[in-house]
């Protein structure tokens, strides 16, 4: 359902303090701090997502600025994310290139059918609102597209907030390089580097953390390392005990929030 709230009175003083600010981010890290400081008050949001490039072509880019554990766009696969902005543009062209906010609580469930393979679906909270707008891409002959997705119901004020935070987002991103996409075959190699660094587990251990991180059930680990289920649920208690975790969904948190401070 597509919805385009009136847009609401803006305090002046507070944007000209959020504006200032977002004229002066450099990295993703100044972006990421921005968001999730004062303009959390303004707009509350979990994950901002950002598609860019030729929609009608397929060819698409996207940037992921979250806190939530596994949610970095180098972690989360296009094959998952693309159809959320493709959906996402599409409710925008509805909405006549106005921002408009979405009942995405049905979309929830495609987010955490992708947290099988890069993010633990357990340890994210569903997403029910989103908020949405664009604008033209002239440069590169197509559009860019900002999606608020949080856990909680819109704002009053969020399609308004949104549609004066979206310059900011989007100056911001040409200054800097993009962030690394999920190239098709890279995982493995990505999540045995950041095993490696789990050094309290045995070889054996990171072998299977390896193929947890991936999405592997306990069955399909043991077909791939050729030793029984019962071996791999064994190393699994061991492996919860020593990461200090009681289930598969915090271990692969832990290893995520590595991949972030790395």
């Amino acid at each position: 359902m597509i919805s385009t709230p009136a847009v609401p009175d803006v305090d002046p003083v507070q944007f000209l303090k959020i504006a200032g600010q977002g004229a002066q981010l450099r990295t993703h890290a100044d972006l990421w701090r921005w968001l999730q400081g004062e303009v959390q008050s303004w707009l509350p949001h979990d994950i901002l997502l950002v598609g860019w490039g030729d929609f009608r072509a397929g060819d698409l880019q996207y940037d992921i600025i979250s806190s939530l554990p596994g949610l970095r766009t180098h972690l989360c696969p296009a094959s998952r994310i693309a159809p959320l902005v493709n959906y996402f543009r599409d409710c925008w062209v509805a909405a006549q290139s106005q921002p408009c906010e979405l009942d995405i609580s049905g979309c929830g469930q495609l987010l955490g059918e992708a947290g099988q393979g890069w993010a633990p679906a357990a340890g994210m909270p569903g997403m029910h609102s989103a908020l949405v707008h664009g604008m033209g891409d002239s440069r590169l002959g197509g559009e860019r597209i900002f999606a608020a997705l949080s856990s909680d119901p819109a704002p009053a004020a969020g399609p308004a907030a949104l549609k004066l935070l979206v310059p900011f987002v989007d100056s911001s991103l040409r200054r800097m390089p993009p962030a690394p996409m999920r190239q098709p075959g890279a995982e493995r190699s990505q999540v045995e580097h950041l095993v490696v660094r789990l050094g309290q587990l045995s070889e054996r251990e990171r072998q299977i953390m390896v193929w947890v991180a991936m999405g592997k059930t306990n069955p399909e680990i043991g077909c791939i390392l050729r030793i029984s289920e019962f071996t791999v649920k064994n190393h699994m208690k061991s492996i919860f005990s020593k990461l200090d975790v009681t289930n598969r969904a915090q271990a692969v948190a832990r290893l995520t929030r590595m991949a972030a401070y790395a």
